[in-house]
């Protein structure tokens, strides 16, 4: 089975690319997938080499979005990163996903992160998300209501 996942949210408003250059995903099963992306130079952390930050958000964009295909609507409780090797910017990244175990609501993932053309892995994640309540959301308006929008005196 190969089957190409639909961009996440935030990139789909305005029918733009993905924020993080993760535009061609392909499912290759029901517990993997590929994600073919490169890091936008707007995303250096250093000379030529990928944020952290980029690299932990692509990661949970990825992983979430798998199970998002999979028909589960899911939120991340936990994201683990190893940054293992520098990640270049503006060139051919691989990115593998994989629904490690299933727990009830929890699906226990990881990832890892190559150099197209490389069998050395440059970051790898870990992580569980579970799947949202239908009220989710509301519960979180409910809470933000009660809070007032200005920064506290100093």
């Amino acid at each position: 089975m190969v089957d190409h996942i639909a961009l996440c949210r935030g990139c789909r408003v305005g029918v733009r690319a993905c924020r993080f250059g993760a535009d061609d995903f392909i499912a290759i099963g029901p517990t993997e997938g590929l994600v073919r992306l490169t890091c936008p130079s707007d995303f250096q952390g250093g000379p030529d080499v990928a944020h952290g930050g980029w690299i932990s958000g692509v990661f949970d964009d990825a992983l979430g979005r798998f199970l998002t295909h999979s028909g589960l609507l899911t939120v991340t409780a936990t994201l683990t990163v190893d940054f293992l090797m520098p990640v270049p910017v503006e060139r051919p990244l691989i990115l593998a996903v994989r629904i490690d175990n299933e727990d009830g609501r929890r699906r226990i993932m990881s990832g890892s992160l190559r150099l197209g053309g490389d069998d050395r892995d440059r970051a790898t994640a870990h992580g569980v998300w579970v799947e949202r309540r239908p009220d989710h959301f509301d519960r979180h308006q409910a809470q933000m209501s009660g809070f007032r929008d200005s920064m506290p005196d100093s």
